[in-house]
């Protein structure tokens, strides 16, 4: 014992540093085996996940317990310190330690499904795309030409006197002739008219300058 006290230990200052140290660290080693785990076939990930998590979980407490002899919280050596500062509940200690795993290894599959998912959805849309090109019809140059062939023939069938006038088209006629008629007598006779109008109210002004 006493050669143990005369190994120099690590001194933190604040028991948090110590837990923050204890949670990089979990986090670190639960990431370590998601990415193994994500090397795997995913029957095979699934099938080693329950076992493999437990050796983690045993191992990880195995050492954090061999590192307490080895540490100094606030002057006081690490096991002494956690007698003084409150009584220890080992159920408490372990359900802490529980829910504290289970949130590491939440955070790893979390993290995890943030690199996988976005290439399985860009993975099947892509298949999706595929596959309504497959469904979408398009003609074939065959097709394409026997469909202008057809276009075509059927404009060349279509003749106008193959089609009856409609109804009153001969007053229609007689009645857009008659519009072209005055429309012809209105631009011979507009010039007459403009230049008479001018005339009268250049005789007007003459007018309304002589004296009274």
């Amino acid at each position: 014992m006493q050669e143990q006290d005369q190994v120099p230990r690590i001194t933190v200052e604040r028991q948090v540093e110590w837990l923050r140290v204890q949670e990089n660290a979990n986090a670190a080693l639960s990431q370590s085996l998601e990415d193994r785990l994500s090397t795997l076939p995913p029957i095979e990930a699934r099938r080693l996940r329950p076992k493999l998590e437990a050796e983690l979980n045993a191992i990880r407490d195995r050492m954090w317990e061999m590192a307490k002899p080895n540490l100094r919280v606030n002057g006081f050596n690490y096991e002494e310190y956690v007698e003084t500062t409150e009584p220890f509940d080992e159920a408490l200690d372990r359900t802490l330690w529980s829910l504290n795993s289970e949130r590491v290894n939440w955070v790893g599959k979390v993290n995890n499904k943030r690199r996988t998912i976005p290439d399985q959805t860009a993975g099947v849309l892509e298949d999706m795309e595929v596959r309504r090109d497959g469904l979408t019809w398009a003609p074939s140059k065959e097709q394409e030409a026997e469909l202008k062939q057809a276009l075509e023939d059927a404009q060349k069938e279509v003749r106008t006197e193959d089609y009856p006038p409609p109804p009153r088209y001969g007053e229609v006629v007689d009645t857009f002739h008659k519009v072209i008629e005055n429309l012809s007598e209105l631009v011979e006779t507009a010039p007459k008219q403009l230049e008479r109008a001018e005339r009268v109210h250049q005789v007007r002004d003459e007018i309304s300058r002589l004296p009274v």
